[in-house]
């Protein structure tokens, strides 16, 4: 017999989420309230600071993420309706094959850059802050230290980063708060808001920036929405998960970077001469974010490498340890360049995903199913999306890119739906699983 705390860990990794198993919206938007509660948030925030007003840095943020809500409802409700993870969500799209060996790869790597980048970052604004007591302390060590603890939560699964999130999310409100009141009271905010920069971002670039931020998001939805109740559900958590908590980090973000002259949140913190409240929103804002990362890191290898449902615990664990090597080679400090490379292979995938499920199948669960081997509408339809964002985008290019992909996989659909480039035909899902029919784990 299994004990008690093996059995808190999640097992469920690709097969469908049961209807006793789902949770209630609340618990998935503190997730994604947790995710939107990060560094790179306060980073952004600040760096839209020294080149925007304040009432236009708002603006951008949520324009962007209303952009991304928008389109993270349509991939989530999907993963409601079926109760599949987004990687089995689009075997029809791609194909089996094609979303092992495409899809999944392209999430896999994305999840492990970031859980990499947020370590590092920890890492270093640590060893930062422990430098004002003047401590030394080894980089490679703390990214060991920040590494595990946040790998933890994710090892363990959803309802443990359900329980972090209902903890962290109001410590970090508070002590974000706290920040901006300090930050307002220092420098008046009838002075903040004045504030005019003498060359200004085109409020279109920045708007661009911020999808590109979130563009992993707009895809991964359904790895938590699978747990939703019903598409109600999905929309609340969605929209009161993402779009208040972004805004409002990004805000508070532009505010301190303001008041201290310094778009650098650690310097910020410690300017304004809070450097524990700096730590402490250090720990829990990439805690509750890195958890994410590692948490659909390891789905996405789960379906590359067609492991069964009790191997994600384990499967997870690794794709943390990867990460964490990632963070001591030094990734953070290639963090805009990583960005621009997901905001151009990544969200292309959703364009395909709605084309399939909304367009095609009328978003009705009864006309989805998975398909064998590659479906090269859908590759082909993503290669298009990642060119034009890549090299000819004409706004954002993790929104050109969903675009580009959402017409070509109609076009190229109404055209070869009926060839063998639509893929091997109808599959059964326990086929996927490697289970017998009817067999549910």
């Amino acid at each position: 017999m299994e004990s008690s705390k093996s059995n808190n860990i999640e097992r469920k990794a690709l097969s469908r989420i049961q209807e006793h198993e789902r949770q209630n919206w609340t618990s998935i938007a503190f997730i994604w309230i947790g995710t939107m509660i990060c560094i790179p948030m306060l980073m952004v925030g600040g760096i839209f600071s020294s080149s925007m007003t304040l009432a236009n840095t708002t603006l951008a943020a949520f324009l962007g993420f209303a952009i991304c809500s928008f389109i993270m409802v349509l991939t989530g409700i999907q993963g409601t309706d079926l109760g599949l993870p987004c990687t089995m969500c689009a075997t029809k799209a791609f194909g089996d094959k094609g979303s092992s060996f495409l899809m999944s790869v392209v999430i896999l790597i994305a999840q492990l850059g970031w859980f990499g980048v947020q370590t590092a970052t920890c890492a270093t604004a640590f060893n930062t802050l422990l430098m004002y007591w003047n401590i030394s302390f080894p980089f490679w060590l703390s990214c060991i230290i920040w590494g595990g603890v946040m790998l933890f939560t994710a090892v363990y699964g959803f309802k443990f980063m359900k329980v972090l999130n209902y903890i962290a999310v109001p410590a970090l409100f508070i002590l974000c708060s706290y920040g901006a009141i300090y930050a307002i009271s220092t420098k008046g905010f009838a002075n903040l808001l004045a504030y005019a920069p003498e060359t200004a971002m085109p409020l279109s670039s920045a708007v661009s920036i911020v999808i590109g931020l979130f563009a992993v998001g707009t895809v991964i939805n359904a790895d938590y929405s699978r747990y939703a109740k019903n598409r109600r559900d999905t929309v609340l958590a969605t929209v009161l998960g993402v779009l208040p908590a972004a805004v409002f980090m990004i805000f508070i973000g532009a505010v301190m970077a303001l008041a201290a002259g310094n778009y650098d949140i650690t310097a910020v913190f410690a300017s304004l001469g809070m450097p524990i409240i700096s730590m402490l929103v250090l720990i829990l804002a990439t805690w509750t974010t890195n958890t994410g990362n590692a948490y659909t890191a390891g789905l996405a290898a789960m379906k590359v490498f067609s492991f069964r449902d009790e191997l994600r615990p384990k499967v997870t664990l690794i794709c943390g340890a990867l990460g964490t090597l990632v963070a001591i080679a030094g990734l953070a400090t290639v963090l805009e360049s990583f960005i621009s490379v997901l905001s151009s292979l990544v969200p292309p995938i959703a364009g395909i995903i709605i084309a399939d499920y909304w367009i095609i199948g009328k978003g009705d669960p009864n006309n989805w199913y998975p398909v064998k081997g590659i479906n090269w509408i859908g590759i082909l339809s993503w290669a298009a999306g990642s060119i034009v964002a890549l090299f000819f985008s004409f706004f954002s290019p993790a929104l050109d890119g969903i675009i580009v992909c959402l017409i070509s996989y109609l076009v190229l659909n109404s055209l070869f739906s009926k060839t063998s480039l639509a893929g091997g035909g109808i599959m059964d899902i326990n086929e996927i699983l490697g289970l017998e029919k009817g067999e549910v784990i």
